[in-house]
């Protein structure tokens, strides 16, 4: 949810249409197609009218947030958190794909465990324990 420093929410399609797509356009993602008037309440008002690009939506920085995040590892309950979503169940649905490294992580867990030098775990007085010599 947008919202202002006092934190009152801010209408996402009039933030789209007065700041967003402008900004847009001036960086020259999206082009203006042409003008449109709206009248409220006795004004009028001018607005320009910008082309639809789905890839270029603001959403898109919704996504590319919680894909990154999940391509480095962040848990999938975090991220759920973060982007309010009703249950974890939610984020993996939209974003299990962008966790392709999930699996490889365990299998280097799993590899360093299997790697590391074994402490014999013999009780002493058994055939395997090593055998101390017997002073006397």
């Amino acid at each position: 949810m947008l919202s202002s420093p006092q934190a009152n929410r801010i209408n996402y399609s009039m933030w789209s249409k007065r700041s967003w797509r402008p900004a847009l356009a001036t960086a020259g993602v999206v082009k203006k197609v042409g003008e449109k008037a709206e009248t409220y309440g006795g004004r009028s008002r001018r607005y320009p009218v910008y082309e639809l690009s789905r890839e270029d939506m603001f959403h898109v920085l919704r996504h590319t947030y919680a894909s990154t995040r999940l391509e480095a590892g962040e848990s999938i309950v975090s991220v759920s958190e973060w982007l309010g979503h009703a249950s974890p169940q939610t984020t993996l649905t939209h974003y299990a794909h962008f966790m392709p490294g999930a699996g490889k992580r365990g299998l280097a867990a799993m590899d360093e465990w299997f790697d590391q030098d074994p402490q014999p775990n013999v009780p002493e007085d058994s055939l395997g324990a090593p055998q101390t010599q017997n002073r006397a």
